[in-house]
């Protein structure tokens, strides 16, 4: 018994020295660090994007929009964009970005997709830290916690057009809010507040129609800045006000689109189905965002125990974006679906708010810093075989598509008609194919596909 007991010391011991040299050479090194974490952090992305293949939505916005034509001018992508708003919806933003995307070479589309997933991660980086020091373990974890708590990174991220939807509308509407996060109650001259004023309302117009129920919750933030700044009784800046104008404009102008009410037709509305869709939008939050739900509400308490400084100011902030997710699952209820990547906007307010009480917490406790520690290194660990799958579930996909090209290619050589494949129902890092997928590859093929389901 003593002779486990000391090889249990001996062990804490070393793991102790182990630690405290590690944040050493990391504290000296900061820099290095910093550059190794950002080129692997894009690598990766940056591989997956390469590797996903077109799918699904692609092959429509690659043709004008209600045309037969494929795309071939930023001319056509606004006339398609037009079309698009009266005949099917009005994120006009995100679409126009979608088909800018798919008109440029892959490598250059999969390069600009994965520049924007590190803006993406920076802004939370920024919204989280505010004006405070930098912290390469919050960069990390922040990483971390995307590529872990994303309910489905191939719809959001990969997929071309998903992510013109998820990654980019939601990074525009981060960039709009960032000087509200960034404000600090001091007064600027007349000359700049009107460059604000009008660049924040420009701003403000395109992040408000990006995306339905992250913009709304979008909207809610900026009230609830505007009431955090009251209660700090800072100065209302004047670009807070022509900015929540602007992206109050840009929302209706996606809302008011007739193409959305062409989509939904006739849909009932009434008392029975607001109650399921109630009940939908809390079983899917509950189900996708769970654990990071107990995550958010363990930092709560961790925070209300082991918060440094300001930490009434540092739990506002908190929770102006915590509120904010729940807002937008809750938005939802007026759609009448809830797919798993419409929570993408959801998450990522989550995470900010969960980073905001994680980045304040008092690190000078030797065992708050060694479970940073622990999570980056158990995270780290499992990234490397998620990863591994990522490749592993996109490259097969990419395979079956390759095959399918040579096989649509002979059939249309040897005059055949149509060609059938299996339809591939997709996984947490490719997007699957769709129901009208068939159509629409169909057309870009110039040969009728037919899609069956998938042998058991």
């Amino acid at each position: 018994m003593d002779i486990s007991v000391n090889t249990l010391n001996k062990g804490i011991t070393f793991l102790r020295h182990a630690y405290e040299k590690t944040e050493a050479i990391v504290n000296k090194k900061s820099g290095l660090f910093w550059v190794i974490a950002v080129l692997v952090c894009f690598s990766v992305i940056f591989i997956l994007n390469i590797l996903t293949p077109l799918i699904s939505d692609d092959f429509a916005y690659m043709f004008v929009y209600g045309e037969d034509r494929l795309v071939s001018s930023v001319a056509d992508i606004l006339e398609s964009q037009e079309n698009h708003y009266y005949m099917w919806g009005g994120r006009s933003i995100v679409h126009f970005i979608a088909q800018v995307l798919l008109l440029l070479p892959p490598y250059v589309a999969g390069l600009l997709n994965s520049l924007a997933y590190m803006g993406y991660i920076f802004l939370i980086y920024y919204h989280i830290k505010g004006r405070g020091k930098n912290s390469l373990s919050l960069f990390i974890l922040i990483t971390l916690a995307v590529w872990f708590l994303q309910p489905v990174l191939g719809d959001t991220v990969f997929w071309l057009t998903g992510a013109a939807n998820y990654l980019w509308g939601t990074t525009l509407i981060l960039l709009f809010l960032l000087p509200f996060r960034m404000y600090q109650g001091r007064k600027n001259n007349v000359v700049t507040q009107i460059l604000m004023s009008v660049i924040i309302f420009i701003c403000g117009v395109i992040a408000g129609w990006t995306n339905e129920n992250t913009a709304a919750a979008m909207l809610l933030i900026s009230i609830l800045y505007c009431a955090y700044f009251y209660l700090q009784k800072w100065n209302i800046p004047a670009w807070l006000i022509t900015g929540f104008i602007g992206s109050l404009a840009g929302f209706f102008l996606m809302i008011a689109a007739p193409g959305n009410y062409v989509r939904a037709g006739h849909s009932p509305f009434d008392l029975f189905v607001f109650a399921y869709r109630l009940f939908n939008s809390t079983h899917t939050l509950l189900f996708y965002c769970g654990p990071l739900l107990l995550v958010t509400l363990l930092m709560y308490i961790i925070f209300y125990r082991f918060s440094y400084k300001n930490s009434d100011n540092n739990l506002r902030l908190s929770l102006i974006y915590t509120i904010a997710a729940i807002a937008a699952v809750y938005a939802m209820v007026l759609s009448p679906t809830f797919p798993r990547r419409a929570l993408f906007g959801v998450v990522t307010y989550l995470i900010i708010g969960t980073g905001i009480l994680f980045y304040n917490l008092d690190f000078r406790h030797n065992f708050i810093r060694q479970a940073r520690m622990l999570i980056i290194t158990f995270g780290l660990f499992c990234f490397l075989f998620t990863f591994y799958f990522a490749i592993k579930e996109i490259n097969s996909f990419r395979n079956i598509v390759q095959e399918r090209e040579l096989i649509i290619k002979q059939a249309k050589e040897d005059g055949k008609s149509e060609c059938e494949f299996e339809r591939f129902s997709g996984g947490i890092y490719i997007h699957g194919e769709d129901p009208f997928s068939a159509e629409l590859m169909s057309r870009y093929y110039g040969i009728k596909i037919k899609l069956i389901p998938p042998k058991d």
